[in-house]
Parts: C-alpha cells; sequence; structure tokens
C-alpha cells in the first residue's frame, strides 16, 4: 500500500511540477494543490478491485456486460474526483481564475483511462493470486496422496511378515513346541515395536536395525545356527531418517529365499554408510542357485521400491540383483539426520 500510494504521490508530484514551470505557481502551492487530489483517487482506484470480484472474467455472461460494469464505475468515481478537484483548486487564490470547465472535462476523461488502467491492474493481480491458489491446492493433495500412499505401503508389510512367521509357528508346534513357544513371544513384542514406529513417518536407521534384529531372533528360534547375522552401521549412517519398517522385507526376503535354501544355512549381512549427503544401505546373503526358486510374489521387493520412490522421491534408488552365490540388495537416499527425540528414544 505504502508504494501504491508512494506511486500516486510521484504522479502529483509530476502534475505540481508541470504546474511550477508552464503555470508560474509557486512550488509549494503546486504542490499542495496536486499531490492530495492525486492519492486521492489512488485511494478511490482501489474500488475497481470490488468490481472486477464482482465481474469476473470467465462466467460472468458476455464481455459488455463486463465493460458496462468497469466504465460505469469509472465514470462514477471520475466524475468524484473532477467534482473534488475544482473545489480543492478554489482555495488557492492564484488557481481561481486559471481553472476553466475544459478542465474539470479532461481531468474527467483523465479519471476514466487511469480508472480502467486500474481495473486491467486489477484482473493481472486476481490472476495471479487464483494460478497461486491452484499452484498451492495441488502441492496439498499431492502431499496428501502421497501420504495415503505410504499408509497404503506401510500397511502392507505387517500383514505379509505376520502370515509368514505364523506359517513358521504353525510348523515348529507339532515338533518344537517351546521353540513355538518362544517365536510366539517374540513376535508378540516385534509387533509391538512395529506397530509404534509404523505409526511414524520416519525412525532414526539404528531403531530400524534394532527392530530388524527382533525379527532376525525370531528366525532364529527356527533356523538356530544355521542362521547368521553379521550388521555393521557407520555411526553417521545411524542418524539417518529411514521409513519404518523398511529393512524387514528385505531381511525376510534373503531367509526364506536364501539362508531356507542352503543346508548349512548363511550369513545375511547388513551394512550402511553415509558418504556426503548420501546414505546407502546393503543387504546381502547367499543362496542356492541349483535349487528351485521358492514361490513368492514379490510383494517384499516391491514394497520396499516404491516406499522409497515415494518417501523420497527419484533421488532415491533400489537395486536388486544376483553376483555370482550372492543376492545383492542396494538403497541409496538422500541422508537427513533424525530428530534428536527420536534418536534418543532409540
Amino acid at each position: 500500500m505504502l508504494a501504491y500510494l508512494g506511486l500516486w504521490a510521484t504522479f502529483g508530484a509530476v502534475a505540481a511540477l508541470l504546474l511550477t514551470l508552464r503555470g508560474g505557481v509557486d512550488a509549494s502551492m503546486a504542490v499542495w494543490v496536486a499531490v492530495p487530489p492525486a492519492m486521492l483517487y489512488g485511494l478511490v482506484c482501489l474500488a475497481a478491485w470490488y468490481v472486477c470480484r464482482a465481474f469476473p472474467l470467465e462466467g460472468t455472461g458476455t464481455v459488455a456486460r463486463v465493460l458496462f460494469a468497469h466504465v460505469a464505475a469509472a465514470s462514477l468515481t471520475s466524475a468524484v474526483w473532477a467534482g473534488f478537484t475544482p473545489w480543492w483548486v478554489a482555495w488557492w487564490q492564484p488557481l481561481r481564475a486559471a481553472w476553466s470547465r475544459d478542465a474539470t472535462l479532461m481531468l474527467f476523461g483523465l479519471g476514466v483511462l487511469v480508472f480502467l488502467l486500474s481495473s486491467a491492474v486489477h484482473y493481472v493481480v486476481l490472476t495471479l493470486e487464483a494460478g497461486e491458489a491452484a499452484r498451492r491446492q495441488a502441492l496439498e493433495s499431492a502431499v496428501l496422496a502421497r501420504e495415503a500412499e505410504l499408509r497404503a505401503l506401510r500397511a502392507q508389510v505387517n500383514p505379509h511378515f505376520l502370515f509368514n512367521s505364523l506359517h513358521s509357528i504353525g510348523a515348529l508346534a507339532g515338533t518344537r513346541p517351546a521353540s513355538a513357544r518362544d517365536m510366539a513371544v517374540g513376535l508378540g513384542e516385534f509387533l509391538r515395536q512395529s506397530l509404534r514406529l509404523g505409526a511414524l513417518a520416519g525412525v532414526p536407521l539404528r531403531q530400524e536395525v534394532d527392530l530388524t534384529r527382533q525379527y532376525l531372533a525370531i528366525e532364529q528360534v527356527r533356523f538356530g545356527d544355521r542362521l547368521q547375522v553379521a550388521v555393521d552401521i557407520d555411526a553417521s549412517a545411524g542418524d539417518a531418517l529411514v521409513p519404518p519398517l523398511i529393512l524387514q522385507p528385505l531381511v525376510e526376503n534373503a531367509i526364506k529365499h536364501g539362508v531356507a535354501g542352503l543346508l548349512d544355512g548363511g550369513q545375511v549381512r547388513i551394512a550402511a554408510t553415509r558418504v556426503g549427503g548420501t546414505c546407502t544401505i546393503i543387504v546381502r546373503n547367499r543362496f542356492d542357485r541349483e535349487s528351485a526358486p521358492r514361490a513368492g510374489t514379490g510383494t517384499g521387493l516391491r514394497n520396499v521400491r516404491e516406499r522409497l520412490a515415494t518417501h523420497f522421491g527419484v533421488v532415491a534408488a533400489f537395486d536388486a540383483r544376483a553376483e555370482g552365490e550372492e543376492f545383492i540388495v542396494t538403497m541409496s537416499f538422500p541422508w537427513a539426520q533424525a530428530p534428536a527425540s527420536q534418536g534418543a528414544a532409540s
């Protein structure tokens, strides 16, 4: 508003300069004569905003209706201005005789043009505001859609894991009831922790690793010494913020399609490093290339890939491949430190 009124004050100052140079009017008198009416009309021209809102360019029927509304408003406001200015000038004796009817008519015409120009500027401003509102709404919709997709993907993890774990407990119940009981207790604790962390948008990687260790402890009840685990997490990588339950499907996949198919068992290795602003997590396991592939739906790997893409966008990378007798899953994503409260909770 200050900039707007300053513009009109400048317009009045130019008019005062013309009065001084061509009309021979004293400079201080010229300023008092020209600047106040100019600033007054500047305030009057703000009324164009209401006319533009009442008669938008879209959905108002015809162009003639819009033009008629603005010409009528411009004529009314300009008439008020052209009526006020001679009255104001009449207070100044040297200018009273110089003011004429032609000057009033010229002032009226100038007022109409300036008001119509103000209307055009207000239409531009309203269009920019509408575009900004549409952009903001689209961004909010995209965020809501992303959050809904993340919730849906997280909801897939627990049922998928729970089904496989209950199947394992059922297999142990007949032959090793004590082990089945230990596995059920461990499963209950794991589910309690996973439900708590799964409700969060992100957790520190060290918390995610601790939860994965709980899952591996459950599986070690079933596999015993056949399942070996090696974890190597850099201190700085442990602070990285990751989607909850991002490791568990990968480890479950490594056991189901790798360790379970080896007579002597195998090792699941989890490593995480941070290089600059990128965090990389690698999960490795041996598997038997000669054995028939176990049946699976690919839910685990697909879920992790989609959650990474949804959480981090195109900057995240996911790769799963077999190299010799090893199956390697590599994830990389931008490093962001978890809040101190979450880090302390681990």
